[in-house]
């Protein structure tokens, strides 16, 4: 599914098309979320959508998508995982890699699988095959996604309004998001990097200290 084809369902569609596309996105589907992303804060750039709303549909989408994937896991991991298509989706080396994800990083592996495609699906369905606390896993992927899909979209905004629409200033778009797509990296680092220092701070709220 091309980037052309995404910018005008949402042109035509507006939120309908940006919460559904990513609902069928985050549950598996191979039609990855940035291109959406992009064709979303375009149109908010050309003056078609609002940003706040943009943002609604387009969280509320990956969200609910999400924690389809979560119920999956929690519901019918094991039956999925013993079916052809499980067997396919999870191979014996993709469950190793997830799995040791979540023994080195524990919870946050929910947060940090946010941002990395690969493994999105996975990491969500594995949250919920462990029974993963649901308010934990609505909070970790929330606050991912709550970084990510708005930079996404108002990185795409400024394209849209440096580049007025038309095939040709479309493609110019698609390149200077590309390009601009470091900065959005370097950004989502430097939260990630404050977020992990900022919790290695706390304290330790008394576990692991003898009672007085």
């Amino acid at each position: 599914m091309n980037i052309d084809f995404l910018i005008e369902a949402v042109v035509r569609y507006q939120y309908l098309a940006m919460f559904g596309i990513l609902f069928v996105s985050a549950m598996g589907v191979p039609i990855p979320e940035e291109p959406l992303l992009i064709a979303s804060g375009l149109s908010v750039g050309w003056g078609t959508s609002s940003y706040a709303l943009t943002c609604l549909a387009c969280l509320a989408g990956i969200l609910s998508g999400d924690l389809w994937v979560y119920f999956l896991g929690r519901r019918g991991g094991e039956w999925f995982l013993r079916t052809r298509l499980g067997s396919v989706v999870f191979s014996e080396a993709r469950q190793r890699r997830i799995e040791h994800l979540f023994q080195k990083h524990g919870m946050k592996t929910v947060f940090f699988g946010r941002f990395i495609p690969a493994v999105r699906f996975g990491v969500f369905f594995f949250a919920g095959r462990h029974r993963m606390n649901l308010r934990q896993f609505i909070e970790l992927n929330a606050l991912g996604a709550m970084v990510y899909a708005p930079l996404w979209i108002w990185l795409s905004m400024f394209a849209g309004k440096k580049f007025s629409r038309s095939p040709e200033a479309v493609a110019h778009a698609k390149e200077w998001v590309g390009n601009g797509h470091m900065i959005l990296v370097v950004t989502v680092l430097v939260i990630v990097g404050a977020m992990i220092w900022a919790f290695g701070r706390r304290p330790n709220n008394g576990r692991g200290q003898a009672p007085s």
